[in-house]
């Protein structure tokens, strides 16, 4: 992905868009990926691309090292990477207690408040309502055709949330640390479908 460097920050970027359009096979991924590429003036920043981490790696089950070079890659792009000081943790604090967003989003959404962007892209309806309440205009190239195919394909590529994730992080640990253990750990969860 390349993005035209050099332009003024005019909108944010959320992780979930970010996640989607480094997906190789997900449905989403060259919506958000045409999407991101077709705009200018994009920021991130260091909170989302940690939450985009952990979503790759534990959701999407993408390798750690693969997944740590393609946020770099997107760092370096250029998608400039803004500072979070103390006035914007304050501010997303709040705006997380006030609002019930996570604080990844309201870091986010405080970032773009205090750098003037007024736009933020982001499939989260939660957060679009908080752009809508701050004057913040909220971008989606998703639509419901999209999301029907994005609900098919993770409900046929992922892991049900809840116990079976939280299964398959246990054994990938397991594997990493005691293979022996994850081989008996994973028939005895019948292949984390329940608790042994």
């Amino acid at each position: 992905m390349d993005f035209s460097s050099e332009a003024p920050l005019e909108r944010g970027l959320d992780a979930n868009l970010l996640v989607y359009s480094l997906l190789e096979g997900h449905p989403a991924a060259a919506v958000c990926e045409q999407f991101i590429l077709g705009r200018t003036g994009w920021f991130t920043t260091s909170l989302t691309l940690l939450e985009a981490k952990t979503v790759l790696v534990k959701v999407y089950d993408v390798p750690p090292p693969l997944a740590t070079r393609k946020l770099r890659q997107m760092a370096a792009g250029p998608l400039p990477v803004t500072p979070i000081d103390r006035a914007v943790v304050e501010a997303a604090m709040h705006s997380a207690d006030a609002q019930g967003l996570d604080l990844f989003d309201a870091v986010l959404l405080e970032s773009c408040r205090q750098l003037g962007v007024k736009r933020l892209a982001s499939a989260d309806r939660k957060l679009a309502l908080a752009c809508r309440k701050a004057g913040i205009q909220a971008e989606n190239p998703m639509d419901r055709r999209l999301r029907g195919q994005m609900a098919t394909w993770e409900a046929a590529h992922l892991p049900s949330k809840g116990l079976p994730r939280l299964l398959r992080e246990v054994h990938r640990w397991l594997s990493l640390s005691h293979p022996e253990a994850a081989g008996d750990f994973w028939s005895h969860t019948g292949m984390g479908s329940r608790l042994p």
